[in-house]
């Protein structure tokens, strides 16, 4: 049996994103933030959106509650507001990358597609490695295959927000700074005739700054080492510039490509009446709309038809009434035969995680095992279209299996449940990753064999993980 790891991602972030004021108000804000994140954590958006809104109240650029509040709308089908939220985000940080993401889930949501895949895209070349990030840049790539339409005209004013523009070549500086081959006076001074000459393309630079510093502090030298060998996105890096800035190492001028308040409320109406002309456009054309992450109708399904999908009977009845594996002795290994059915997954789900037991089968038949009576072993299985010669039956649930519990197997052998997602994410049913789903898989494939848990956290034997979601946007 795999437990989830319990761990408070809400609570945390007010941590990530603290409040910048002191004394009470930063005290009762951060209060409110815990109280609206236990809310939404359980579903209750409405409840956690005032809580928000009376913190924004206090803190009106906290793009963190904004972003909560942002993905609390979404999940209430409020998407023009979700959206413009996102954008407000955006408008302050370009590489805002769960504010791109959050643009692309709420234009997908209006069956934009192509506007969802650039921002998708945006987020991508910012966090290549970020799974819900791939996930919802493959998803709009396979619609807009399949659903060809026309996508709606868009305002020629409505500014093109970018992310940090820094040409590549700047790595190799970056990279030779970190390792000693050039001073802090040569490479600031580079960067800074490159801001102002527009080389480097940075929105929302502090216009101010304050008395520099004696040195470069070690940490921004660090990252632009591991910028250079790739380790951190450039967002990581120019947060080091930014720092530069404000501490008066690097000198820039008030103007330059920044916004002025007035530019950015201009820009932020514009995008309202486009927002306002797809949500028209989409309800006059009736457009299909599919959604990546089919929380209710993957519900419904299982609700519909759970004696297809759902052992329970079977897993309380125990593993008597299966029939044991076999084996034979191949050059004095002994080769233990399993043939096992794998139940279909419901339809329409946007992954494939019936393949995932192939990843596992692969996985426990490349290990090498001793018998009880020190001969060597082997695992080999086979699949099954009849359960009634099947050693062990694999099937998917939705249903709870206890709290925290991600899969159920009987020992030696039987059934094996394997869940395809909780509400731990954002208090929305939400799929868990292929990754995640395999290594359950596999996990519970040990049970079968007969496997029991171990204290090692690094052995796939150990009785718990952190799961990581498919299309939730707090990843």
């Amino acid at each position: 049996m795999f437990r989830i790891i319990l761990f408070v991602f809400f609570v945390s972030l007010s941590i990530i994103m603290p409040f910048s004021a002191y004394g009470q108000d930063k005290e009762q804000a951060e209060a409110m933030f815990k109280t609206a994140t236990e809310h939404f954590a359980k579903g209750d958006y409405s409840q956690a959106i005032e809580l928000f809104d009376d913190i924004l109240e206090m803190f009106p650029n906290h793009d963190q509650t904004l972003k909560m509040k942002a993905v609390a709308e979404s999940n209430l089908d409020y998407h023009e507001r979700s959206l413009i939220n996102f954008y407000t985000v955006l408008q302050r940080n370009p590489n805002d990358i769960m504010a791109l993401t959050g643009l692309g889930v709420g234009f997908g949501n209006f069956a934009e597609y192509h506007e969802a895949k650039k921002y998708f895209d945006m987020a991508y070349d910012l966090a290549p490695n970020n799974t819900v990030v791939k996930n919802y840049k493959e998803y709009a790539e396979k619609v807009i295959a399949k659903y060809p339409y026309k996508p709606t005209e868009k305002p020629e004013s409505l500014a093109t927000l970018k992310k940090v523009q820094i040409p590549l070549w700047i790595k190799n500086n970056a990279g030779w700074w970190s390792e000693g081959q050039i001073s802090d006076s040569d490479f600031l001074s580079g960067i800074e005739y490159m801001i102002g000459e527009s080389i480097i393309v940075i929105t929302d630079l502090p216009k101010t700054s304050v008395v520099a510093s004696n040195s470069v502090p070690a940490w921004v030298k660090n990252n632009a080492g591991w910028w250079a060998d790739g380790q951190i996105t450039e967002d990581d890096f120019v947060k080091g510039i930014q720092y530069l800035v404000e501490n008066g190492m690097i000198s820039v001028s008030s103007g330059g490509t920044q916004m002025t308040e007035q530019e950015r409320a201009a820009d932020l109406q514009t995008f309202k009446m486009y927002v306002k002309k797809v949500a028209t456009t989409v309800e006059k054309e009736k457009r299909y709309i599919e959604y990546p992450n089919p929380s209710f109708d993957v519900i419904k399904k299982f609700l519909r038809d759970s004696e297809q999908w759902n052992f329970e009977q079977q897993v309380t009845s125990g593993n008597e009434n299966f029939a044991n594996p076999t084996y034979q002795i191949v050059d004095g290994v002994y080769i233990i035969q399993y043939k096992i059915f794998v139940n279909s997954q419901p339809p329409g789900l946007p992954l494939d995680h019936v393949s995932t037991m192939d990843e596992s089968i692969a996985y426990w038949e490349a290990q090498s095992f001793t018998t009880s009576n020190g001969s060597p072993a082997k695992m080999k299985f086979t699949y099954t279209k009849d359960r009634s010669e099947a050693n062990a039956w694999a099937t998917w649930v939705v249903r709870n299996l206890g709290e925290g519990v991600l899969g159920h197997a009987n020992y030696g052998k039987g059934v094996v449940e394997v869940a395809l997602g909780d509400y731990n994410c954002d208090g929305s049913f939400q799929l868990y990753d292929v990754k995640t789903v395999e290594l359950i898989m596999r996990h519970e494939l040990g049970h079968i064999i007969g496997l029991k848990h171990t204290t090692d956290p690094n052995d796939i034997m150990y009785p718990s993980i952190k799961p990581s979601y498919a299309y939730c946007l707090l990843y």
